[in-house]
């Protein structure tokens, strides 16, 4: 990392590092060396020590340079190489970034935009105006096996809480003298039944309670609703060839930001169903035939005082 030797905010005994020339060498070593004693001015390079845990903060090495001609930027390389191959030579990747910052400053102009978008998770980054509202950060997973009990439950939740270990642990404890477990495959691809949601939910103190289809949407208080699991019938295919067969399926509905998704792991990206209204009426589409269940999620507190249900 480069800049001018006024951008630095330096600590022990590289506080007392004098710049002798045009361009000098302040630190080159591990960076564990350096992060105590220049915390505000290393973190790409603790970024790439984290990102490295085969390296780590003992063999990925920092350099610390005070550039006099770097009055208005940071500049930072970042050189990566591997093992030599067959041939002799290495696999290489060398980036160069030049962030503008004010004489002086120890943080560039761009980093805390950079950092903001990237909490928000909005796509398209910084080509965004920096008038343009920002996008919402909707955590969608993808299908994978017959894990979409477990794909629901990070949906509805919105953060990878649960995986296929945690999953079979619950069936342990749901089940645990049966050599077979009833609570999922045989084959250990998943295919969760409702009581290992329902448990993983309690464990959260989170409920799930069971909607009662005859009941109309309009008594659903969806204010009081953290988000709703579905379990509905799906094809299966094999291949290209869809078999005249039909499995159970576990689909997370969840408000972000006032827009209600669907967040189908089978989907390739969430699909918006819009306000209240547009959630009731996509529920009431996939009710319609009678062979969709659903689970209301909640909080304990909501669960015990029926607050969910409007009856009215």
């Amino acid at each position: 990392m480069a800049t001018h030797p006024d951008g630095f905010r330096l600590e022990g005994p590289l506080a007392a590092a004098q710049s002798t020339g045009p361009r000098t060498v302040l630190y080159e070593g591990p960076v564990r060396g350096l992060c105590p004693f220049a915390p505000r001015n290393s973190n790409t390079m603790a970024a790439a020590a984290l990102a490295a845990p085969s390296l780590g903060f003992d063999r990925v090495i920092g350099v610390l340079v005070a550039d006099r001609s770097l009055t208005d930027m940071h500049v930072v390389d970042v050189e990566l190489s591997g093992p030599p191959g067959p041939t002799g030579r290495s696999f290489a990747v060398h980036t160069h970034r030049e962030n503008p910052a004010e004489p002086g400053a120890v943080t560039g102009s761009a980093t805390v935009t950079a950092f903001w978008r990237s909490l928000l998770g909005a796509e398209g980054g910084m080509s965004q105006g920096p008038g343009a509202p920002p996008r919402p950060s909707v955590y969608h997973e993808r299908q994978r096996l017959e894990l979409c009990a477990i794909h629901a439950l990070n949906n509805v939740l919105q953060q990878r809480l649960f995986s296929q270990e945690a999953a079979d642990e619950i069936c342990k404890r749901l089940a645990p003298d049966c050599r077979l477990n009833p609570h999922r495959s045989f084959l250990g691809t998943g295919n969760y039944d409702v009581n290992v949601i329902m448990a993983a939910l309690q464990g959260l103190g989170l409920a799930a309670v069971w909607w009662d289809r005859r009941r109309p949407l309009s008594q659903l208080a969806l204010p009081h609703v953290l988000g709703l699991i579905l379990n509905l019938p799906a094809p299966v295919s094999l291949g290209l060839l869809s078999l005249p067969l039909r499995r159970r399926h576990w689909v997370a509905l969840r408000q972000v930001d006032g827009v209600y998704y669907n967040l189908d792991s089978k989907l390739r990206a969430p699909e918006a169903l819009g306000d209240e209204d547009g959630l009731r009426a996509f529920l009431g589409a996939v009710l319609a035939p009678g062979l969709c269940q659903v689970l209301v999620v909640v909080t304990k507190e909501v669960e015990e005082k029926s607050s969910w249900l409007l009856t009215d």
